[in-house]
């Protein structure tokens, strides 16, 4: 008779844990669609499609999903992609717009890229800079597009140490002007 009512008083506490903490199928699969959304192109795709005139809406067509804010980034608008990847909308004036993405290094690692010494990179920044192309083939592979603006872009290469080059080009020259180590 004992175990008996102590199996009725397991079960009926893990029944009300169940209720109070929401362990239900249907919450978790939100939970889950919540975490990964789908749009039309992958974070990296969708960044080549998108440009620094487009309104809000036009960025939520390309992308394939609506944007959010979030607090712990601030209260300008997100597409989170997931919990590791989203492009955020920045307004600073009418003219003035950046739309940068978040990307988590280990989904863009390349084994071909290899980034040169600090001294080496600004010497070449001193004597004249460089274009995007000559970049390229610098470092050994294409960079991923992580910010775009009026008057610049800004590419990320990551290296297969998971060391991060991120270096700003300006539109007008073609040339680059800041790179930096992560």
């Amino acid at each position: 008779m004992k175990m008996k009512k102590l199996m009725l008083c397991l079960i009926t506490i893990f029944c009300a844990l169940c209720i109070v903490t929401g362990c239900s199928n249907e919450e978790l699969e939100e939970k889950k669609k919540e975490e990964k959304q789908e749009g039309n192109c992958t974070i990296v795709e969708c960044m080549k499609k998108i440009e620094p005139t487009n309104t809000i809406e036009e960025i939520n067509e390309i992308i394939g999903f609506s944007s959010t804010t979030d607090a712990m980034i601030g209260s300008d608008p997100i597409w989170k992609f997931d919990s590791k990847n989203w492009i955020s909308y920045k307004s600073y004036s009418e003219d003035d717009i950046t739309i940068q993405a978040t990307i988590d290094k280990e989904t863009i690692k390349d084994e071909n890229i290899k980034i040169p010494l600090s001294s080496d990179l600004q010497k070449d920044l001193n004597n004249g800079s460089f274009t995007y192309k000559e970049f390229v083939e610098k470092v050994g592979g294409e960079g991923t597009l992580t910010s775009i603006s009026k008057g610049s872009e800004i590419y990320t290469w990551v290296d297969k140490n998971g060391q991060r080059l991120g270096a700003t080009f300006n539109k007008k020259s073609g040339k680059c002007s800041i790179a930096s180590y992560r």
